[in-house]
């Protein structure tokens, strides 16, 4: 059986939008105003374009799930489609070659029902042309708590530079936290108010935002920046009853003593914490207490690796509970 996701729409979750063409389905997790804002280069609008954090879910007693994708742009070369099976059982999927599209068949064990969540590459564009299970096999929707996650941020938190989806800090965090989210992390992307008044476009009622080392690499004004910051809180606490956390960055361990004009990155993390004092709906969660400051945990000094990125869920999920 095919599975027709325009159908089934309550199957896809973390996109905006979902697309049918004659190859398949798109998924774009930015609403058209974000792309719209990501659209200035074509690094920062590919990186929008990765479906990261995007997911198929379903629960379903098919033998088998039958997938064939073809891919665009990538922002790294990691093409890796995640299954998840009952919250348990991780299985992974990554072509040799992306350019020729990618077909693989899962085999599952017998036993019944089971909840198969599917996490499409996140650090690249695809198309998935093709979603199969057994015929005449069960399909409903995975029912998530009524609490829901958005994620806002650099390329850290779209999941920079894990081995594969489910590796993400963020997928990690909210799975940790039995709860659904949306991801609309960019990659290079420094402090915007407007992301925040765009982020009122999708539903969530609890916001992580994380932001800084862009923001000191770019050398911003701790004027701006803070401008931006009051901003980003401010539209987001116009949405009821929400909770709002702000990172501050994690451990840089390349990064230079100072910026072109004079900045640290302590500038920048002192600067949250002081805008940050003015919304009683914001708590601030200090990112040097997320990750430890160690090669052993980062892939490239910036960015964490798999294991980094565990501790950094870990971590704060413990300050969060």
């Amino acid at each position: 059986m095919n599975i027709d996701l325009l159908e089934n729409i309550e199957l896809v979750h973390g996109a905006a939008e979902v697309y049918a063409s004659e190859e398949g389905f798109s998924f774009v997790r930015m609403t058209p105003e974000i792309l719209d804002f990501y659209g200035q280069s074509e690094a920062t609008e590919t990186r929008a374009n990765c479906s990261s954090g995007v997911r198929i879910c379903f629960n379903s007693n098919t033998s088998f799930i039958a997938m064939r994708l073809s891919y665009g742009r990538s922002t790294r070369p990691v093409y890796a489609v995640d299954i998840v099976l009952d919250d348990t059982e991780l299985l992974t999927f990554s072509p040799d070659n992306p350019g020729d599209g990618f077909s693989f068949t899962a085999e599952l064990s017998a036993g019944g029902e089971r909840r198969i969540e599917i996490h499409l590459p996140h650090l690249c564009e695809s198309v998935l042309n093709e979603l199969i299970i057994e015929d005449g096999a069960t399909l409903t929707p995975v029912t998530y708590p009524d609490h829901r996650i958005i994620f806002i941020g650099d390329s850290i938190t779209q999941g920079m530079t894990t081995t594969s989806p489910t590796h993400a800090y963020a997928t990690q965090l909210a799975k940790l936290l039995e709860s659904d989210f949306h991801n609309i992390s960019v990659g290079g992307a420094a402090m915007k108010q407007e992301i925040g008044e765009m982020a009122l476009g999708l539903e969530w009622n609890t916001a992580f935002v994380a932001y800084g080392v862009n923001d000191c690499a770019q050398s911003r004004s701790l004027e701006g920046f803070a401008a931006d910051t009051v901003g980003m809180l401010r539209h987001l606490s116009e949405r009821e009853n929400a909770l709002i956390y702000l990172l501050t960055p994690i451990p840089w361990l390349v990064a230079p003593p100072v910026n072109a004009i004079g900045l640290t990155l302590a500038d920048y993390r002192k600067t949250l914490c002081e805008v940050a004092a003015d919304f009683k709906s914001v708590k601030v969660i200090d990112g040097l207490k997320l990750v430890p400051d160690k090669a052993a945990y980062f892939a490239d000094g910036c960015h964490p690796n798999d294991y980094g990125m565990e501790i950094y869920a870990t971590s704060l999920f413990k300050q969060l509970t």
